[in-house]
């Protein structure tokens, strides 16, 4: 919708000065009369800022009330937890400890059992070559050697075998 433009030289609104006297008083207007009784059930007789009174409904701001919590006993669960957190991580606290106070001591050991277990094998191999050439070098007489082992079959026959060997 399309409003035509004004052409008229027509003053649109006329700018007024207030009053300058007193602020005008409202007269005094006594209040009708109330009924006694509540006319619906709920409903209470409440003063306006105006000074009438009038049926409103109203709510009533109640405090809310704390709860408080009943006490519960702790778990026996829970006790015996906490009571074992502080010994099981002394424990593990002084493991570490010693640990890093042996990690040295361990690693020395280390390197002696791998150097024992070097002699071992090097005197080991010492001894067989001594031996070994000791009995090829008196070689002059000849040794037999005979087993015999017998058993039973699962169907209940007898077996026997005898084994023998020779050394020159």
């Amino acid at each position: 919708m399309n409003h035509p433009a004004r052409t008229d030289p027509e003053t649109v609104y006329t700018i007024t000065q207030a009053p300058q006297g007193p602020a005008p008083v409202a007269s005094y207007v006594p209040a009708r009369p109330v009924p006694v009784e509540a006319p619906l059930p709920g409903v209470e007789l409440v003063s306006l800022p105006g000074g009438a009174q009038q049926w409103a409904y109203v709510r009533h701001e109640t405090a809310p009330v704390p709860v408080r919590g009943v006490s519960q006993p702790i778990p026996a669960w829970a006790k015996t937890a906490a009571l074992l957190m502080w010994s099981a991580a002394g424990s593990a606290a002084l493991a570490a400890y010693g640990l890093s106070l042996a990690g040295p001591w361990l690693e020395a050991l280390a390197y002696a059992l791998m150097a024992f277990a070097v002699a071992v094998t090097v005197v080991a191999f010492v001894v067989r070559g001594l031996f070994s050439g000791l009995r090829r070098r008196g070689g002059v007489g000849s040794t037999i050697a005979e087993a015999t082992a017998t058993g039973r079959t699962v169907l209940g026959g007898k077996v026997t075998v005898t084994a023998t060997a020779q050394s020159k």
